[in-house]
This record gives C-alpha cells, sequence and structure tokens, in this order.
C-alpha cells in the first residue's frame, strides 16, 4: 500500500521553476504545477515562499529545512525594511509587487474585481 516514493528536484529545477512563475511565464499556480509536472501546487508555492525569504534556500533538502544552519521553520520573520540595503529594499519590493500582480490576474480571470 505504498504510494510513490517523493521525487527530488534539483536546486537549479526549483529555482528556474518560481522565476518563471513569479514572471508568469506558465501560468498560476495550479497551470505551472501541471507544466511542470509536479504533483502538488503546494510543492511549488512552498518553493515561492523559500525563494523569497533567501534563494539559498532552495539549495536544501525539504525535509531537513529548519533543523539545519539555525534555519527556523514556520511563519519567516517580519522584513524590517529600515535595516535592508537600497538593493535588497529593491529585491523584496519586486518580489511583493510580483505576488500582487498575480493576485490581480487571478481576481481578474475569475472575474473579481
Amino acid at each position: 500500500m505504498a504510494g510513490k516514493p517523493n521525487k527530488k528536484y534539483s536546486a537549479e529545477f526549483k529555482k528556474e521553476a518560481v522565476e518563471k512563475y513569479l514572471r508568469g511565464e506558465i501560468g498560476g499556480l495550479i497551470m505551472a504545477t501541471r507544466r511542470l509536472g509536479l504533483r502538488s501546487d503546494t510543492q511549488l508555492w512552498n518553493w515561492v515562499k523559500l525563494y523569497q525569504q533567501d534563494p539559498e534556500l532552495l539549495k536544501q533538502d525539504g525535509r531537513h529545512l529548519g533543523k539545519k544552519d539555525g534555519i527556523q521553520k514556520g511563519r519567516p520573520k517580519k522584513v524590517k525594511l529600515d535595516e535592508l540595503s537600497k538593493d535588497e529594499l529593491i529585491e523584496h519590493l519586486k518580489m511583493e509587487n510580483a505576488v500582487l500582480k498575480k493576485v490581480k490576474a487571478l481576481r481578474k480571470n475569475y472575474g473579481e474585481h
């Protein structure tokens, strides 16, 4: 009664998948998941959240996140914008805008205004 074994994805695959998703090149979350051949849209969404925290986190094995190098599981700490460098702030705002654009597109697709 065993299910399929978990598939491992390279850090490069994860990073490329997230970047294509955030740029809107592979559709919304569900469509992107199908196009990438992932079993669950949650998988891609988890990668997006990790990427937004720190793209280097995608290089870690998901089962060990929060157990090595002091990285904690759960909700990410709030970003203190006044402590970011100019480049970090710009990158943070770009990611925030990408998420907002996705929400706007989803609402438009479902007829909400």
